[in-house]
Parts: structure tokens; sequence; C-alpha cells
């Protein structure tokens, strides 16, 4: 009875297997969502706070170019080298191109042709209303002479006629057809002059199959190839585009509340320097030439055009270019100094007894050792070759490292 017993406690002391672990499941699962709360906190918000907390915030400034008569500039403007005497050639009729005898960038003269159109349906025609008249000189002579004939024919007839040897019935009909036969040569005279003035009419429109400059210029471009139609009024608007350099100005939009600092062009042409963007380091002197008489309400300015005082040879049409207009007027001795590399006297800060800049790379700063020149309006003139628009740290603070880790003041 004792063994019985003990095996019944000992079987009431078995683990049930079959029971789903509720409370193990619960524990892992807060086990997990506690880790990742703890990764998430650990890789992006400490790094974040961190940063936060010991990357210092700086200023820039960008290294620049200037030029001598940076201290006299009132106003700077953007815009864009135009043609003020410019033309499409065109055909006066259509057809097809059959020749182009000018080439991009040949300097062409008034009048002189620079493309054929095909024209052997139109020699066709001319040849045709030339055949027309020459068959109606022919019945003209046919005409005139029939009443030659006739006319003979009367004055032999007429006197026997009288003396009663033939009828006189027939002279009188002979008198009536030469009514007829005047009015034939009329007729056909009248076809003589109207074939000859097609033929003459053709003939000067044989002239617009060639196609003339209009103006002096350049040729800038070709606008169709020899075998396409062209059709005045339709289609393509030209043959080759022709523009006279001599014309070339730059013209810029100036804010409207700024204009009174561009000046009265006809009293007192304001001067310019103008910087083209094909050629950065060279800069020219210009004017004020026009101030345009419309306004765009959609940007607030108003087109002022700039005339070069000695167009330069490489300006072209549709150049970017920079104009400031002075204050007063640079001579060519400064025009020719060369634009001096600058950055804010803040940026230059000592290490080790030298000047060093802190160039701004990404989010870190690489220190450079520099020399530096005089000043210019407050900026520092720089003797070291830096590119321009290279960011530079403003007054970095004394810790700053090469190398160091900063994050950039908006």
């Amino acid at each position: 009875m004792a063994d019985d017993q003990l095996s019944r406690d000992l079987a009431s002391l078995k683990i049930d297997r079959s029971a789903p672990p509720k409370r193990r499941g619960a524990l892992i699962m807060t086990l997990l969502v506690l880790a990742g709360l703890g990764a998430v906190g650990y890789f992006v918000v400490y790094p974040r706070v961190h940063s936060a907390l010991s990357t210092p915030s700086v200023k820039t400034a960008t290294v620049q170019l200037v030029s001598p008569s940076q201290a006299s500039i009132q106003l700077t403007a953007t815009g864009y080298v135009v043609a003020q005497v410019s033309a499409k050639v065109a055909a006066k009729v259509p057809g097809r191109i059959a020749t182009i005898e000018v080439v991009e960038g040949q300097e062409i003269k008034k009048g002189q042709k620079v493309a054929t159109l095909e024209n052997v349906d139109h020699r066709s025609a001319i040849a045709t209303a030339q055949a027309r008249a020459s068959a109606a000189r022919a019945r003209v002579q046919i005409a005139r002479s029939n009443v030659v004939e006739l006319k003979d024919k009367i004055s032999r007839d007429k006197p026997l006629a009288d003396r009663g040897v033939i009828s006189s019935e027939g002279v009188r009909d002979m008198q009536a057809r030469i009514g007829s036969l005047d009015a034939a040569v009329v007729a056909a005279q009248a076809e003589v002059n109207a074939a000859d003035a097609e033929a003459r009419s053709l003939q000067v429109q044989l002239g617009s199959y060639e196609i003339v400059s209009p103006i002096d210029g350049t040729v800038v471009k070709k606008l169709v190839e020899v075998g396409e139609g062209v059709s005045p009024g339709f289609g393509t608007p030209g043959v080759i585009e022709v523009v006279d350099m001599s014309s070339l100005v730059v013209e810029v939009d100036v804010p409207e509340a700024r204009l009174e600092q561009v000046g009265d062009p006809k009293k007192d042409p304001k001067a310019c320097e103008i910087v083209l963007d094909a050629y950065a380091s060279k800069r020219f002197l210009g004017h004020v030439l026009e101030i345009g008489r419309r306004v765009n309400r959609a940007k607030a300015t108003v087109p002022v055009k700039i005339a070069f005082d000695e167009r330069p040879p490489e300006v072209l049409p549709e150049m970017a270019a920079r104009v400031s207009f002075l204050d007063k007027k640079m001579d060519k001795a400064q025009m020719q100094e060369a634009p001096k590399l600058v950055v804010p006297a803040s940026a230059v800060t000592k290490r080790n007894g030298a000047d060093v800049l802190f160039l701004l790379d990404d989010d870190r700063v690489r220190m450079r050792t520099i020399k530096v020149g005089g000043d210019v309006n407050g900026s520092k003139i720089l003797e070291t070759e830096i590119p321009t628009g290279t960011k530079v740290v403003l007054d970095p603070p004394a810790d700053l490292i090469d190398g160091a880790k900063v994050k950039e003041s908006k």
C-alpha cells in the first residue's frame, strides 16, 4: 500500500508539457522589445544628440576673385550678349535649296548671294512664255501679209470692176475683209504684248531664286541644308542667320527699384565693367547705351543695354555676361590689372605664428597655411592659390584643429 501511495505522489509531480508556456513567452517578448528600443537609442538617437552637443557650428564665406573696380561698383546685373542688327535671311518664293554658298563664320556683304533655289521649272515657264510670244509675232506677220496681199488684189481688180470687166461685188467683198484682217493683226499684236510681259515677269521672278543677304555681317548659323524645302511664312524661318558683330551689346535686367543707379544714358552714360563668363579673367570697359521702355511686371526688372567701348573680337552673341555699374570710369591701365583672390579678414587666423585658413570640405575642415597680401574693402588678398568658390570658416574657434568635424550655420 505504501508503495502504491508513493507511486501516485511521484506521478503528481510530473510536468505537463502540453500546457502553453504563457509566462515564458511574455518574458521573452518583453526582453526583445527592450533590446530593440536600446538599439534605436544607441544607433539613432545617441549619435544625433552627441553630434548636436559636441560638433561646433561655424559660419562660412567663399574665396572670391575681385577686380580693382570693386570699390567703385554700385550695382551688378547679369544678362547676355545680343545683336542689335541681325537677320534670318529667307527666300522670297517657295522652293527647294539647290546650293548654299556660304559657311558659318564667314563674313559677307549686303547683296551677296548666299544660296539658290532649284529653278528648272521656272526656267521652263519662261521658255514657254517666250515661245508663245514668238508664235504670236508669227501670227502678226501672217495677218499683216494677208492685209497687204488683199490690198494689192483690190488695187488690181478695182479698175477692172470700174470698167465692167469683172464684177464689182468681189471687190466690195475684199474691201470688207480688210477690216477683219486689220482686227486680226491687232489681236495678234496683243497676244505678243501679253506673252512678252509674262516672259519679263517670269524673268524678274527668276532673281528671287537667288537668296541674297540684306545686311553686312557674319554668318552665325545655317538653318537648312541642300535639298530641304523652304517657303516664306511657313516652316523654316530662313536659310541662314547673319549678325552684324559691330552691333553686339550686353542686355541685362536691372531691378526696377535700383534703376536710378543706372543713370541717364543720354546726358551722362554711366561707365561699366563687363565680364564674360567664357573669359572670366578678362574685363572690358563699357557704358550704358539704352534703358528699355518696358517693365517686366513678373520680375520687376527693366532691360538695360550696355555697349562695349572697344568691342573685343572674342565676344559672340548669346554669351552670358556680368555687368558692374561703376560710380567712376576706370582707365585701361586699371582694367589690365589682374583680378585678385580675396577672403573676408575674419577668416584669416594664426596657428603656430603662421596665417591659416580653415577650408570646409563636406562636414570637416582642412587647415591651410597661406600667404596674405594687402587689404581690399575689409578683405584680405590671398597670394596663395586657392580655387574661387572654396568655402572658408569665419572667426574659427581657438580650439579648432585640422580635420575637425563641424556643422555649417544656415
